[in-house]
């Protein structure tokens, strides 16, 4: 599909995430169900809610079928063309030639023929020889005859002739004319009623099986109905799903809600609060708490800062855990370093989070850990990033061990949320590398589950590399939803094994940015249209004259004599006599021609020119809606780019295919 065509259809739905209000609404028949589940809809005839009904089947819904990640909209194909839709019926005009003959007699000037004169003549004649009565008879018709035979009759009976020609000739085009485009709307009509039987939205499903998903951009709405759409049909599966929510937007409530619909276990760990209560000795050893504090801390500071004061974190830490004989808490460890800071106040009348021997211990391990300004100066950043986390207001549950939220066919909520900015900071940054950490130790089972880091663009790209290498080692499918498309950003989208998702980006140099990630391609485009058109009118007329006269004048002259004798006497005789002829011949001749021609000729022209642009404009992508996707995958069948849409709401529609959209070759 073009880009332009799914974004206008697209805009038309409600973006409300939750799909309740959405098209189709509840009484949508799109799907397919099994029949087990139909009992949470209630009996027919039973007295239910109709919001209550309709959470119902969108949970139904949302949580049937294989995974996917939206709904790619695809346009029932245009008809076919008739067979005879270039072939129209053809007027054809009567001829005019009898007309045009009509007109050029009476052009000449002749009002009446020899024919006429003629009969003129014998009309006189008649008039002479007959009655009075019967002579006006005859003139009477003599007169009618010379009208009729007249140019002029001529040509208004040819005008008749040509009209009634002409209108039978319309009425048979114009019956031809109905019947062809009967033909044609017909022909449509039955290619429509069919489209209205095939499917109109198909799945998106990843065909390259990425380990990665990065999306780009978006809303906190957008983002809660993606995760809908895509954990729906992974918690159906009987898969486990750890979201770990950075953005203080909920943006896995919508899931959470669907979930509980469908009876899946749904935990919500809030922190840092949910860290107080909790024994980190349960998850981590001594040196894997040490380095994990490290690099959280390390996290913090700019790119190229001093490695050592890494190096100094991981020992500082590790003393003191080594050191403390209870339970390590976040308040406990805060406490020794202080001890190793000398600014730990023992109050005898109220005991303190550390039991005297390991005031003790600790105290003895200052000489070890260093008396330099370099080393005090990073224990006491150190230990105000840990007094920070211990003094966050407690939650009602404490943690358990990170590797305990993997269960099959649940889903853990884990959220950030602090009222202090740079206590909200440090959290975030220790709850993503205690993720990795357990990433690390092969916690969870290859295969199973999927994480989810919701706006981890602060991370920096060296610790969401390091979390997607670890999570691909450990066969655990990472998506990353990063608010923002910068520099640090670019450089990890499009990383070996995942696949890129771009939703709404309304900053111009982040949309042109994901543009250029999306890639340019060649396009033709009309840049030139002619259109000529010619007519030829030809009219020519031709007159001969001629005249003969020929005379011929014939003469003769004869003469003659003769004699007899005879007994009697002699006698003679003479004759003479001539001959005289005069022949005169008279000829005549004349001849009128016209002829008139005219030609009309229509040229269309269209001049095309090869192009190299984007694939798709940024505009595009900063008029997406708030639930509207294009995906980029290097699938089976090559690099492919799909708009979608991702809003859980679609399930409701009709028309609606369970099977993602064949792949092209």
């Amino acid at each position: 599909m073009s880009a332009a065509e799914n974004t206008s259809e697209i805009e038309g739905r409600d973006a409300d995430p939750s799909g309740l209000g959405g098209p189709g609404g509840p009484g949508g028949s799109g799907g397919q169900a099994d029949q087990a589940d139909q009992g949470a809809l209630g009996k027919p005839g039973q007295s239910q809610d109709p919001e209550e009904r309709a959470a119902a089947e969108l949970a139904l819904r949302v949580f049937h079928g294989d995974e996917r990640w939206g709904w790619e909209f695809v346009q029932p194909p245009e008809p076919p063309a008739h067979r005879d839709a270039q072939n129209p019926p053809v007027y054809t005009e009567p001829s005019d030639a009898q007309v045009r003959a009509a007109l050029e007699r009476t052009m000449t000037g002749r009002k009446t023929s020899g024919f006429g004169c003629l009969t003129l003549i014998a009309g006189v004649a008649a008039f002479i020889t007959m009655n009075a009565e019967a002579a006006i008879i005859v003139v009477v018709l003599i007169i009618a005859l010379i009208i009729a035979t007249s140019p002029k009759s001529r040509l208004r009976a040819a005008q008749r002739r040509l009209k009634s020609a002409r209108e039978h000739a319309q009425r048979d085009y114009h019956a031809r004319w109905q019947a062809w485009q009967y033909s044609l709307e017909a022909h449509r009509a039955e290619y429509l009623r069919h489209n209205e039987t095939l499917d109109t939205w198909y799945p998106i499903s990843l065909t390259s099986g990425p380990s990665r998903i990065d999306v780009f951009g978006g809303t906190g709405n957008g983002w809660a109905s993606l995760l809908a759409t895509l954990g729906g049909p992974v918690l159906g599966g009987g898969r486990p799903v750890v979201v770990l929510d950075l953005t203080q937007q909920a943006v896995a409530l919508e899931l959470a809600g669907l979930a509980a619909r469908r009876g899946v276990t749904v935990a919500h760990v809030p922190m840092p609060g949910a860290l107080l209560g909790m024994d980190l000795r349960e998850e981590f050893t001594s040196e894997e708490l040490a380095e994990t504090f490290a690099e959280t801390l390390a996290s913090m500071r700019p790119p190229g800062a001093d490695i050592d004061l890494r190096t100094i974190d991981v020992d500082v830490i590790h003393t003191v855990t080594d050191l403390l004989e209870g339970p390590v808490t976040l308040a406990r460890l805060a406490a020794g370093l202080r001890v190793l800071l000398r600014v730990y106040d023992v109050d005898p009348s109220s005991p303190g989070p550390l039991s005297p021997a390991e005031i003790e211990s600790i105290t003895r391990a200052i000489d070890l850990v260093g008396q330099g300004e370099r080393v005090q100066n990073e224990l006491r950043y150190v230990r105000a990033q840990m007094e920070l986390l211990a003094k966050a207001e407690a939650a009602d549950t404490s943690d358990t061990p990170a590797s305990a939220w993997w269960k099959p066919a649940s889903l853990t909520i884990v959220t950030t949320e602090d009222r202090v900015h740079r206590r909200k900071d440090l959290t975030d940054r220790f709850v993503f590398f205690r993720l990795l950490h357990t990433l690390r130790g092969r916690s969870v089972a290859a295969g199973s589950g999927t994480l989810v880091v919701a706006g981890a663009d602060h991370l920096g790209r060296e610790a969401l590399e390091t979390m997607a290498r670890q999570a691909r080692t450990a066969g655990v499918r990472l998506v990353f939803l990063l608010e923002h498309l910068r520099e640090a950003a670019v450089q990890v989208a499009g990383g070996s094994d995942s696949a890129t998702i771009f939703m709404r980006m309304g900053n111009g140099e982040e949309a042109k940015a994901a543009a250029q990630f999306i890639g340019q391609e060649h396009k033709f485009l009309v840049n030139q249209i002619t259109r000529q058109i010619g007519e030829t009118l030809t009219e020519g007329r031709a007159s001969s004259y001629s005249y003969q006269r020929g005379v011929s004048d014939t003469k003769g002259v004869n003469y003659g004599s003769s004699s007899s004798w005879s007994d009697l006497g002699h006698s003679s005789s003479s004759t003479s006599g001539s001959s005289r002829s005069t022949t005169t011949s008279l000829s005549r001749s004349w001849q009128d021609s016209t002829n008139t021609s005219t030609a009309h000729s229509t040229t269309h022209g269209e001049n095309l020119s090869r192009v190299y642009e984007f694939a798709v404009e940024p505009t595009q992508l900063q008029a997406l809606p708030p639930t509207g996707l294009l995906l980029v995958e290097a699938g089976p069948h090559g690099r492919r780019v799909v708009f979608g849409d991702c809003n859980p709401g679609i399930t409701l529609l009709p028309r609606l295919s369970t099977r993602p959209r064949p792949s092209l070759p």
